[in-house]
């Protein structure tokens, strides 16, 4: 597969979330910055739109919220993992008739680094908010307090009604969770995978009112980052992970003898510092996932499976991604990265040799 490469940003220091929003007026893309400064709107072939926010940043994750076209959500205030994020939240960002957006807050969450909104059988929303850390203020690194996932069900009729002073109640599910790093909600919204020290969980969302969420363990490893692919063809997901937490090690773990239960069948020989990135799903015809690292090489990179065996080959170098996203427009496929390490927003058109 070859790349062609497009250059949307470089004046976005520290640029890292992306989120997709199908929106009422245009499909378009989200990119906002890990420290102070913009989410900036793109149109899918990469011009610039309009900026949703100019600040403050912080955003680790941004996304389309589910049902409509004129709304996002996103982490706001999460400035460093060690410290900076005791004043954590999760907004909402609405376009107004004239093409600007307001901002309001949904719930107050410190340490809130990755989140997303699932739905029950019954079709109920829930978010799911996952915090890395429980607080960090005596030195670098320190993982004294570890974080927790947080869930609440959304009510119907949307999120306008919740606001700084009137904000959305969190229940806390799943304490004691180490590295709480990783998330990766499934497409139809299903289930959720979350990535901790002690290895990648499966929530699934209740089924009716009184029902309890489904907590199942699928990867027993340190887990930075995970995504689920069927890389191989056999009708069944591999889980493409990272570990460990920021780690160099970049795996394939495929379903065993039993449901639920997975064992690593490839690991890369080559170590990638600081690995980070990870986007899964198919580019150009083919399943794959697509993975960049912050360190050394500071590549992206696409994980793919041919000829019987995995494989990795190089889009882009020293770009340093912080994260990508893959998506169609028009018969081609194209990869958004915020490669944080320079301060560049690119757009990758792939295409199949």
């Amino acid at each position: 597969m070859r790349y062609e490469k497009k250059v949307l940003a470089t004046d976005m220091a520290k640029c890292y979330a992306i989120g997709m929003l199908d929106g009422d007026d245009a499909r378009s893309f989200v990119v906002a910055t890990e420290k102070e400064g913009p989410c900036r709107r793109f149109a899918l072939d990469g011009a610039a739109m309009e900026d949703v926010s100019g600040g403050p940043g912080g955003v680790m994750t941004v996304m389309q919220t589910p049902g409509r076209g004129d709304q996002l959500m996103a982490t706001c205030k999460f400035f460093s993992p060690n410290f900076g994020a005791d004043d954590a939240r999760i907004v909402t960002y609405t376009r107004r008739a004239d093409g600007s957006w307001g901002r309001s807050v949904l719930c107050d969450l410190p340490y809130v680094h990755r989140f997303g909104v699932l739905a029950g059988a019954d079709g109920r929303d829930w978010l799911v908010a996952c915090t890395i850390k429980g607080a960090c203020r005596q030195f670098r690194d320190d993982w004294l307090a570890p974080g927790a996932v947080y869930v609440a069900r959304l009510p119907t009729g949307g999120l306008e009604r919740f606001d700084e002073a009137h904000q959305l109640e969190l229940t806390r599910l799943s304490d004691c969770q180490l590295q709480n790093h990783g998330f990766y909600a499934a497409p139809d919204r299903g289930f959720a995978l979350v990535g901790t020290a002690a290895g990648v969980f499966r929530y699934v969302p209740p089924a009716r009112d009184g029902d309890d969420w489904q907590v199942t363990c699928l990867v027993v490893d340190p887990t930075s980052d995970m995504a689920p692919v069927d890389l191989d063809g056999d009708g069944r997901d591999e889980i493409v992970t990272i570990s460990r937490f920021h780690g160099d090690t970049l795996s394939v773990w495929h379903e065993a003898g039993h449901a639920g239960q997975y064992e690593k069948v490839w690991e890369d020989p080559r170590r990638r510092g600081f690995l980070h990135a990870i986007w899964s799903g198919t580019l150009a015809g083919s399943p794959c996932a697509v993975l960049g690292n912050r360190r050394d090489g500071r590549d992206l990179i696409r994980l793919h499976h041919e000829g019987g065996a995995y494989g990795v080959e190089v889009i882009d170098h020293d770009c340093g991604p912080a994260n990508c996203w893959a998506y169609s427009d028009g018969g081609d496929d194209y990869i958004v990265s915020a490669n944080r390490e320079t301060d560049e927003v690119a757009l990758y058109r792939a295409i199949a040799e």
